[in-house]
């Protein structure tokens, strides 16, 4: 597929074939809803991620700083983040995780059908390490991953939002479509600078603790991986395969979490048969209980 081209390549879809267009958009809909209900009535605490955004999305809407909050709400992404996140802020937090929750869960279906990995693989999306990190702490990977959707113009700036998760994206957008993605991506920078001029130099000025945290997975082997990423980024211009970019992305940094890893598993399950997909979901799920248990 070439890279930029955003054609979703489609195998039987995985629900009814027969839905036109507006009654399929109707059914994901109602699943959505239904989805979102379901968590809000559950007895599930709303994810410590999430509850950052959330904090720094209602200071966005209060007009009050976004940055330099205290350690518990500390924000460590592009403004614009906090700011389309902000009337969702609006809500109790407990409905907007459900929100989260169920838009993570069907963007996880488009992913899988735009690579026509099948059903057996959207199952082993969903119930893969990554994924269940993403949802338990409301984190928005998955979600930035599903950027991959949009228009290539756009993925310079999905890239510099969630950097670990689609920095790759930035080498996958045609020349043509270049000059609108600089105009784009330039745009956002000088509104978020007129709103809140010196968010860079606070978020270099501090860096992330997260890097020296037990659950970046390259403590202790920075900058050893990003051999390993500059490999997956050629391979991706070579072949101009943008599911190479997306692995590279969270090898090319210091710190990534285990959502990190959605696009380098949606990849994977992309490109191999069902059972040599299962097989390694079952080692990284062993890995997970190993170090869980204390294993060394």
């Amino acid at each position: 597929m070439p890279l930029g081209s955003n054609a979703i390549i489609h195998n039987a879809p995985i629900w009814s074939p027969k839905l036109s267009r507006p009654r399929e958009i109707a059914l994901y809909l109602l699943i959505f809803l239904f989805i979102a209900a379901t968590f809000v009535l559950l007895p599930i605490q709303p994810g410590d991620d999430w509850t950052i955004f959330m904090r720094a999305s209602q200071r966005v809407a209060a007009g009050t700083p976004l940055y330099g909050a205290p350690s518990i709400d500390l924000y460590y992404y592009p403004p614009w983040m906090a700011a389309i996140l902000a009337p969702i802020g609006l809500l109790p937090l407990k409905w907007s995780y459900a929100l989260l929750l169920a838009a993570s869960l069907i963007a996880a279906v488009f992913l899988v059908r735009r690579y026509a990995a099948g059903r057996m693989k959207l199952v082993l999306f969903v119930l893969s390490p990554a994924m269940f990190y993403t949802l338990i702490h409301g984190q928005i990977d998955v979600l930035i991953l599903a950027g991959v959707l949009l228009p290539a113009q756009w993925w310079p700036l999905l890239g510099v939002t969630k950097p670990q998760v689609a920095l790759g994206l930035l080498f996958g957008v045609p020349l043509p479509k270049w000059r609108q993605a600089v105009v784009i991506a330039l745009g956002a920078l000088a509104v978020s600078l007129l709103l809140f001029p010196d968010w860079p130099l606070v978020i270099f000025r501090d860096p992330p603790p997260f890097r020296w945290h037990t659950h970046n997975l390259w403590l202790g082997l920075w900058p050893f991986q990003v051999p390993v990423g500059i490999g997956l980024l050629l391979l991706g211009i070579q072949r101009n395969d943008e599911r190479f970019l997306l692995s590279a992305s969270p090898f090319l940094l210091p710190y990534a979490a285990l959502s990190s890893l959605s696009g380098p598993w949606l990849a994977t399950l992309s490109s191999l048969k069902d059972w040599q997909a299962g097989v390694i979901w079952l080692s990284w799920w062993g890995a997970v209980v190993y170090r869980g248990l204390g294993g060394v």
